[in-house]
């Protein structure tokens, strides 16, 4: 019995939806370096600005889930364990990578670098889950790995500390994508990012607390400073992760990792245009390269039908 239009367009439509969400995601996720350069020049580090990032970020989504979805329960279990874990484990040693090496060089070289990701992404998928990438997806990651490969070959600063911070944080978001892809569709969004964001928060006093090889925490120093670190985690966490989310539950770990390769684009830009970093030829056709796949990705995935990445992950279906 083959498939009424109505409900084809229905699909169609959502998957759509969910390469959209995936591009707001890392839109949002694209302009967090400049909050974290102005909280830097106001005086903190990366490991204080992520403790007061989830100090706020976490009580901050609790209130608002005893808001609206009070009456739906939390997971319980083996689940409320592992969904702890992508927060305590996966999500604090992303962030711990990734903004380390923001602070060694320029957050253009870091994202295009971290896009690696995708890559891994559907690869892992493919090795743990069985989810085979189809052909458009293999062409969109060929691209996405032609464009931030000449992205990076033109954005200066680099150096083996903060090279080798931005592949430990990819390898890190790469295993975080795709296991948290197995649970985290089985409950509502709001309640698995309450659950995550509170591992995060307790991960980063764990840090904080032990403060292994010597640690420092500094926090801004200012109200600006301070604002900053608000805005990074209200628009840069909370509404980044619920969109990214929602995303892999409507498309699953393989599209929305890929569609998500816009952020080094943003990124860049945002980096030309605030932060002084340079911006060249070689980095415009890398970025249109990037920008083509997420296309291409969203006329593949509102075309396709069984057999995509998306179709393995349980009921249909957290970065830094």
């Amino acid at each position: 019995m083959g498939t009424s239009p109505t409900n084809h367009a229905t699909r169609a439509n959502h998957r759509v939806i969910g390469v959209a969400l995936a591009v707001v995601s890392c839109t949002l996720y694209g302009i967090n370096p400049l909050f974290s350069m102005n909280a830097f020049d106001d005086g903190a580090n990366s490991r204080g600005l992520m403790v007061a990032r989830f100090l706020i970020a976490a009580p901050l989504l609790l209130v608002y889930r005893m808001l609206t979805v009070r009456s739906v329960p939390w997971p319980r279990g083996r689940d409320l364990v592992e969904i702890f874990l992508f927060g305590y484990l996966g999500f604090t040693f992303q962030s711990f990578f990734y903004f380390g090496a923001i602070e060694r060089m320029d957050s253009g070289l870091v994202s295009v670098i971290f896009y690696c990701f995708p890559v891994m992404a559907v690869l892992l998928s493919w090795w743990l889950l069985k989810h085979r990438p189809s052909k458009a997806i293999g062409v969109c990651l060929v691209g996405t790995v032609v464009g931030v490969a000449l992205t990076a070959g033109e954005v200066s600063g680099g150096e083996t500390a903060g090279i080798a911070l931005t592949l430990a944080g990819a390898l890190t978001y790469t295993f975080y994508v795709v296991l948290s892809s197995r649970v985290m569709p089985r409950y509502d969004g709001i309640t698995g990012l309450t659950i995550i964001l509170f591992g995060a928060m307790f991960g980063w006093l764990t840090l904080w607390l032990i403060r292994p090889f010597d640690m420092r925490v500094k926090f801004p120093q200012t109200s600006t400073g301070w604002l900053n670190v608000a805005v990074l985690s209200t628009f840069g966490t909370i509404l980044a992760m619920a969109a990214f989310f929602a995303a892999m539950k409507r498309v699953g770990p393989g599209p929305t990792s890929v569609a998500s390769a816009f952020e080094p684009v943003v990124t860049i830009l945002v980096g030309f245009t605030f932060l002084g970093e340079r911006l060249s030829i070689r980095s415009v056709i890398g970025a249109v390269l990037v920008i083509g796949a997420v296309v291409l990705l969203t006329v593949s995935e509102a075309r396709s039908g069984v057999g995509s990445l998306s179709d393995a992950t349980p009921g249909g279906a957290a970065h830094n």
